[in-house]
């Protein structure tokens, strides 16, 4: 079963979100510069503020409105984006954690059963039987090492959602999120610890 802890999540969200803080900050320095700095610079200076720097204020202050509403409305939406696939990639790793539980499951139990078989059929401990069991042996390693080599893409697929979350959530949503998909797993393990490795049946 796939572990996850707070500090991995953590730093998967600073290293998604890390390019969006600067360009906020930079945006808002440039918008202090102009609101305050030129008009107190101006008042020290009244002879310097003629008409081409007005218009070039003018001008400046223009821009800075238009960037600021444009990547308020790109981060709109953007958050409309996310309302809407957020949920759906929240429930699609939820799916692949019950797979991907489920083939862990049914793998330890192929591997169980492939070695109570020799206990369960002492005759294929006979001489005559030997290709019998060397054909058993090998198709039990066969099973279980494409059940494993299936678990391994379930688990690479939760990543790449994991990463799309963190990268897209916002505040308190990420915790949210992570709290509900760690609580999932704890269940997942629970169940698989309960019912054993023979049960096969989708863990709820």
């Amino acid at each position: 079963m796939m572990n996850a802890s707070n500090y991995e999540f953590s730093e998967c969200f600073i290293e998604s979100h890390s390019g969006d803080f600067f360009p906020k900050v930079f945006r808002w320095v440039l918008v202090l510069i102009v609101l305050a700095a030129a008009p107190i610079y101006l008042a020290k200076r009244p002879d310097h503020y003629t008409p081409l720097v007005e218009t070039l204020l003018n001008v400046l202050l223009f821009l800075l409105a238009y960037w600021i509403g444009h990547s308020q409305e790109a981060a709109k939406a953007a958050q409309r984006a996310n309302d809407r696939w957020l949920p759906q990639a929240e429930s699609v790793i939820f799916r692949l954690l019950t797979l991907h539980a489920n083939v862990r499951r049914f793998s330890f139990a192929t591997k169980s059963d492939c070695k109570q078989s020799e206990c369960e059929l002492p005759e294929l401990k006979q001489d005559e039987m030997r290709a019998v069991r060397v054909k058993i042996k090998s198709e039990c390693e066969a099973s279980t090492r494409r059940l494993d080599d299936i678990a391994h893409q379930l688990e690479d697929a939760i990543g790449d959602w994991r990463r799309f979350i963190a990268a897209n959530c916002v505040g308190g949503e990420c915790a949210r999120i992570f709290e509900a998909i760690k609580q999932r797993e704890v269940s997942l393990l629970n169940g698989a610890l309960i019912t054993g490795p023979h049960d096969n049946s989708e863990a709820r």
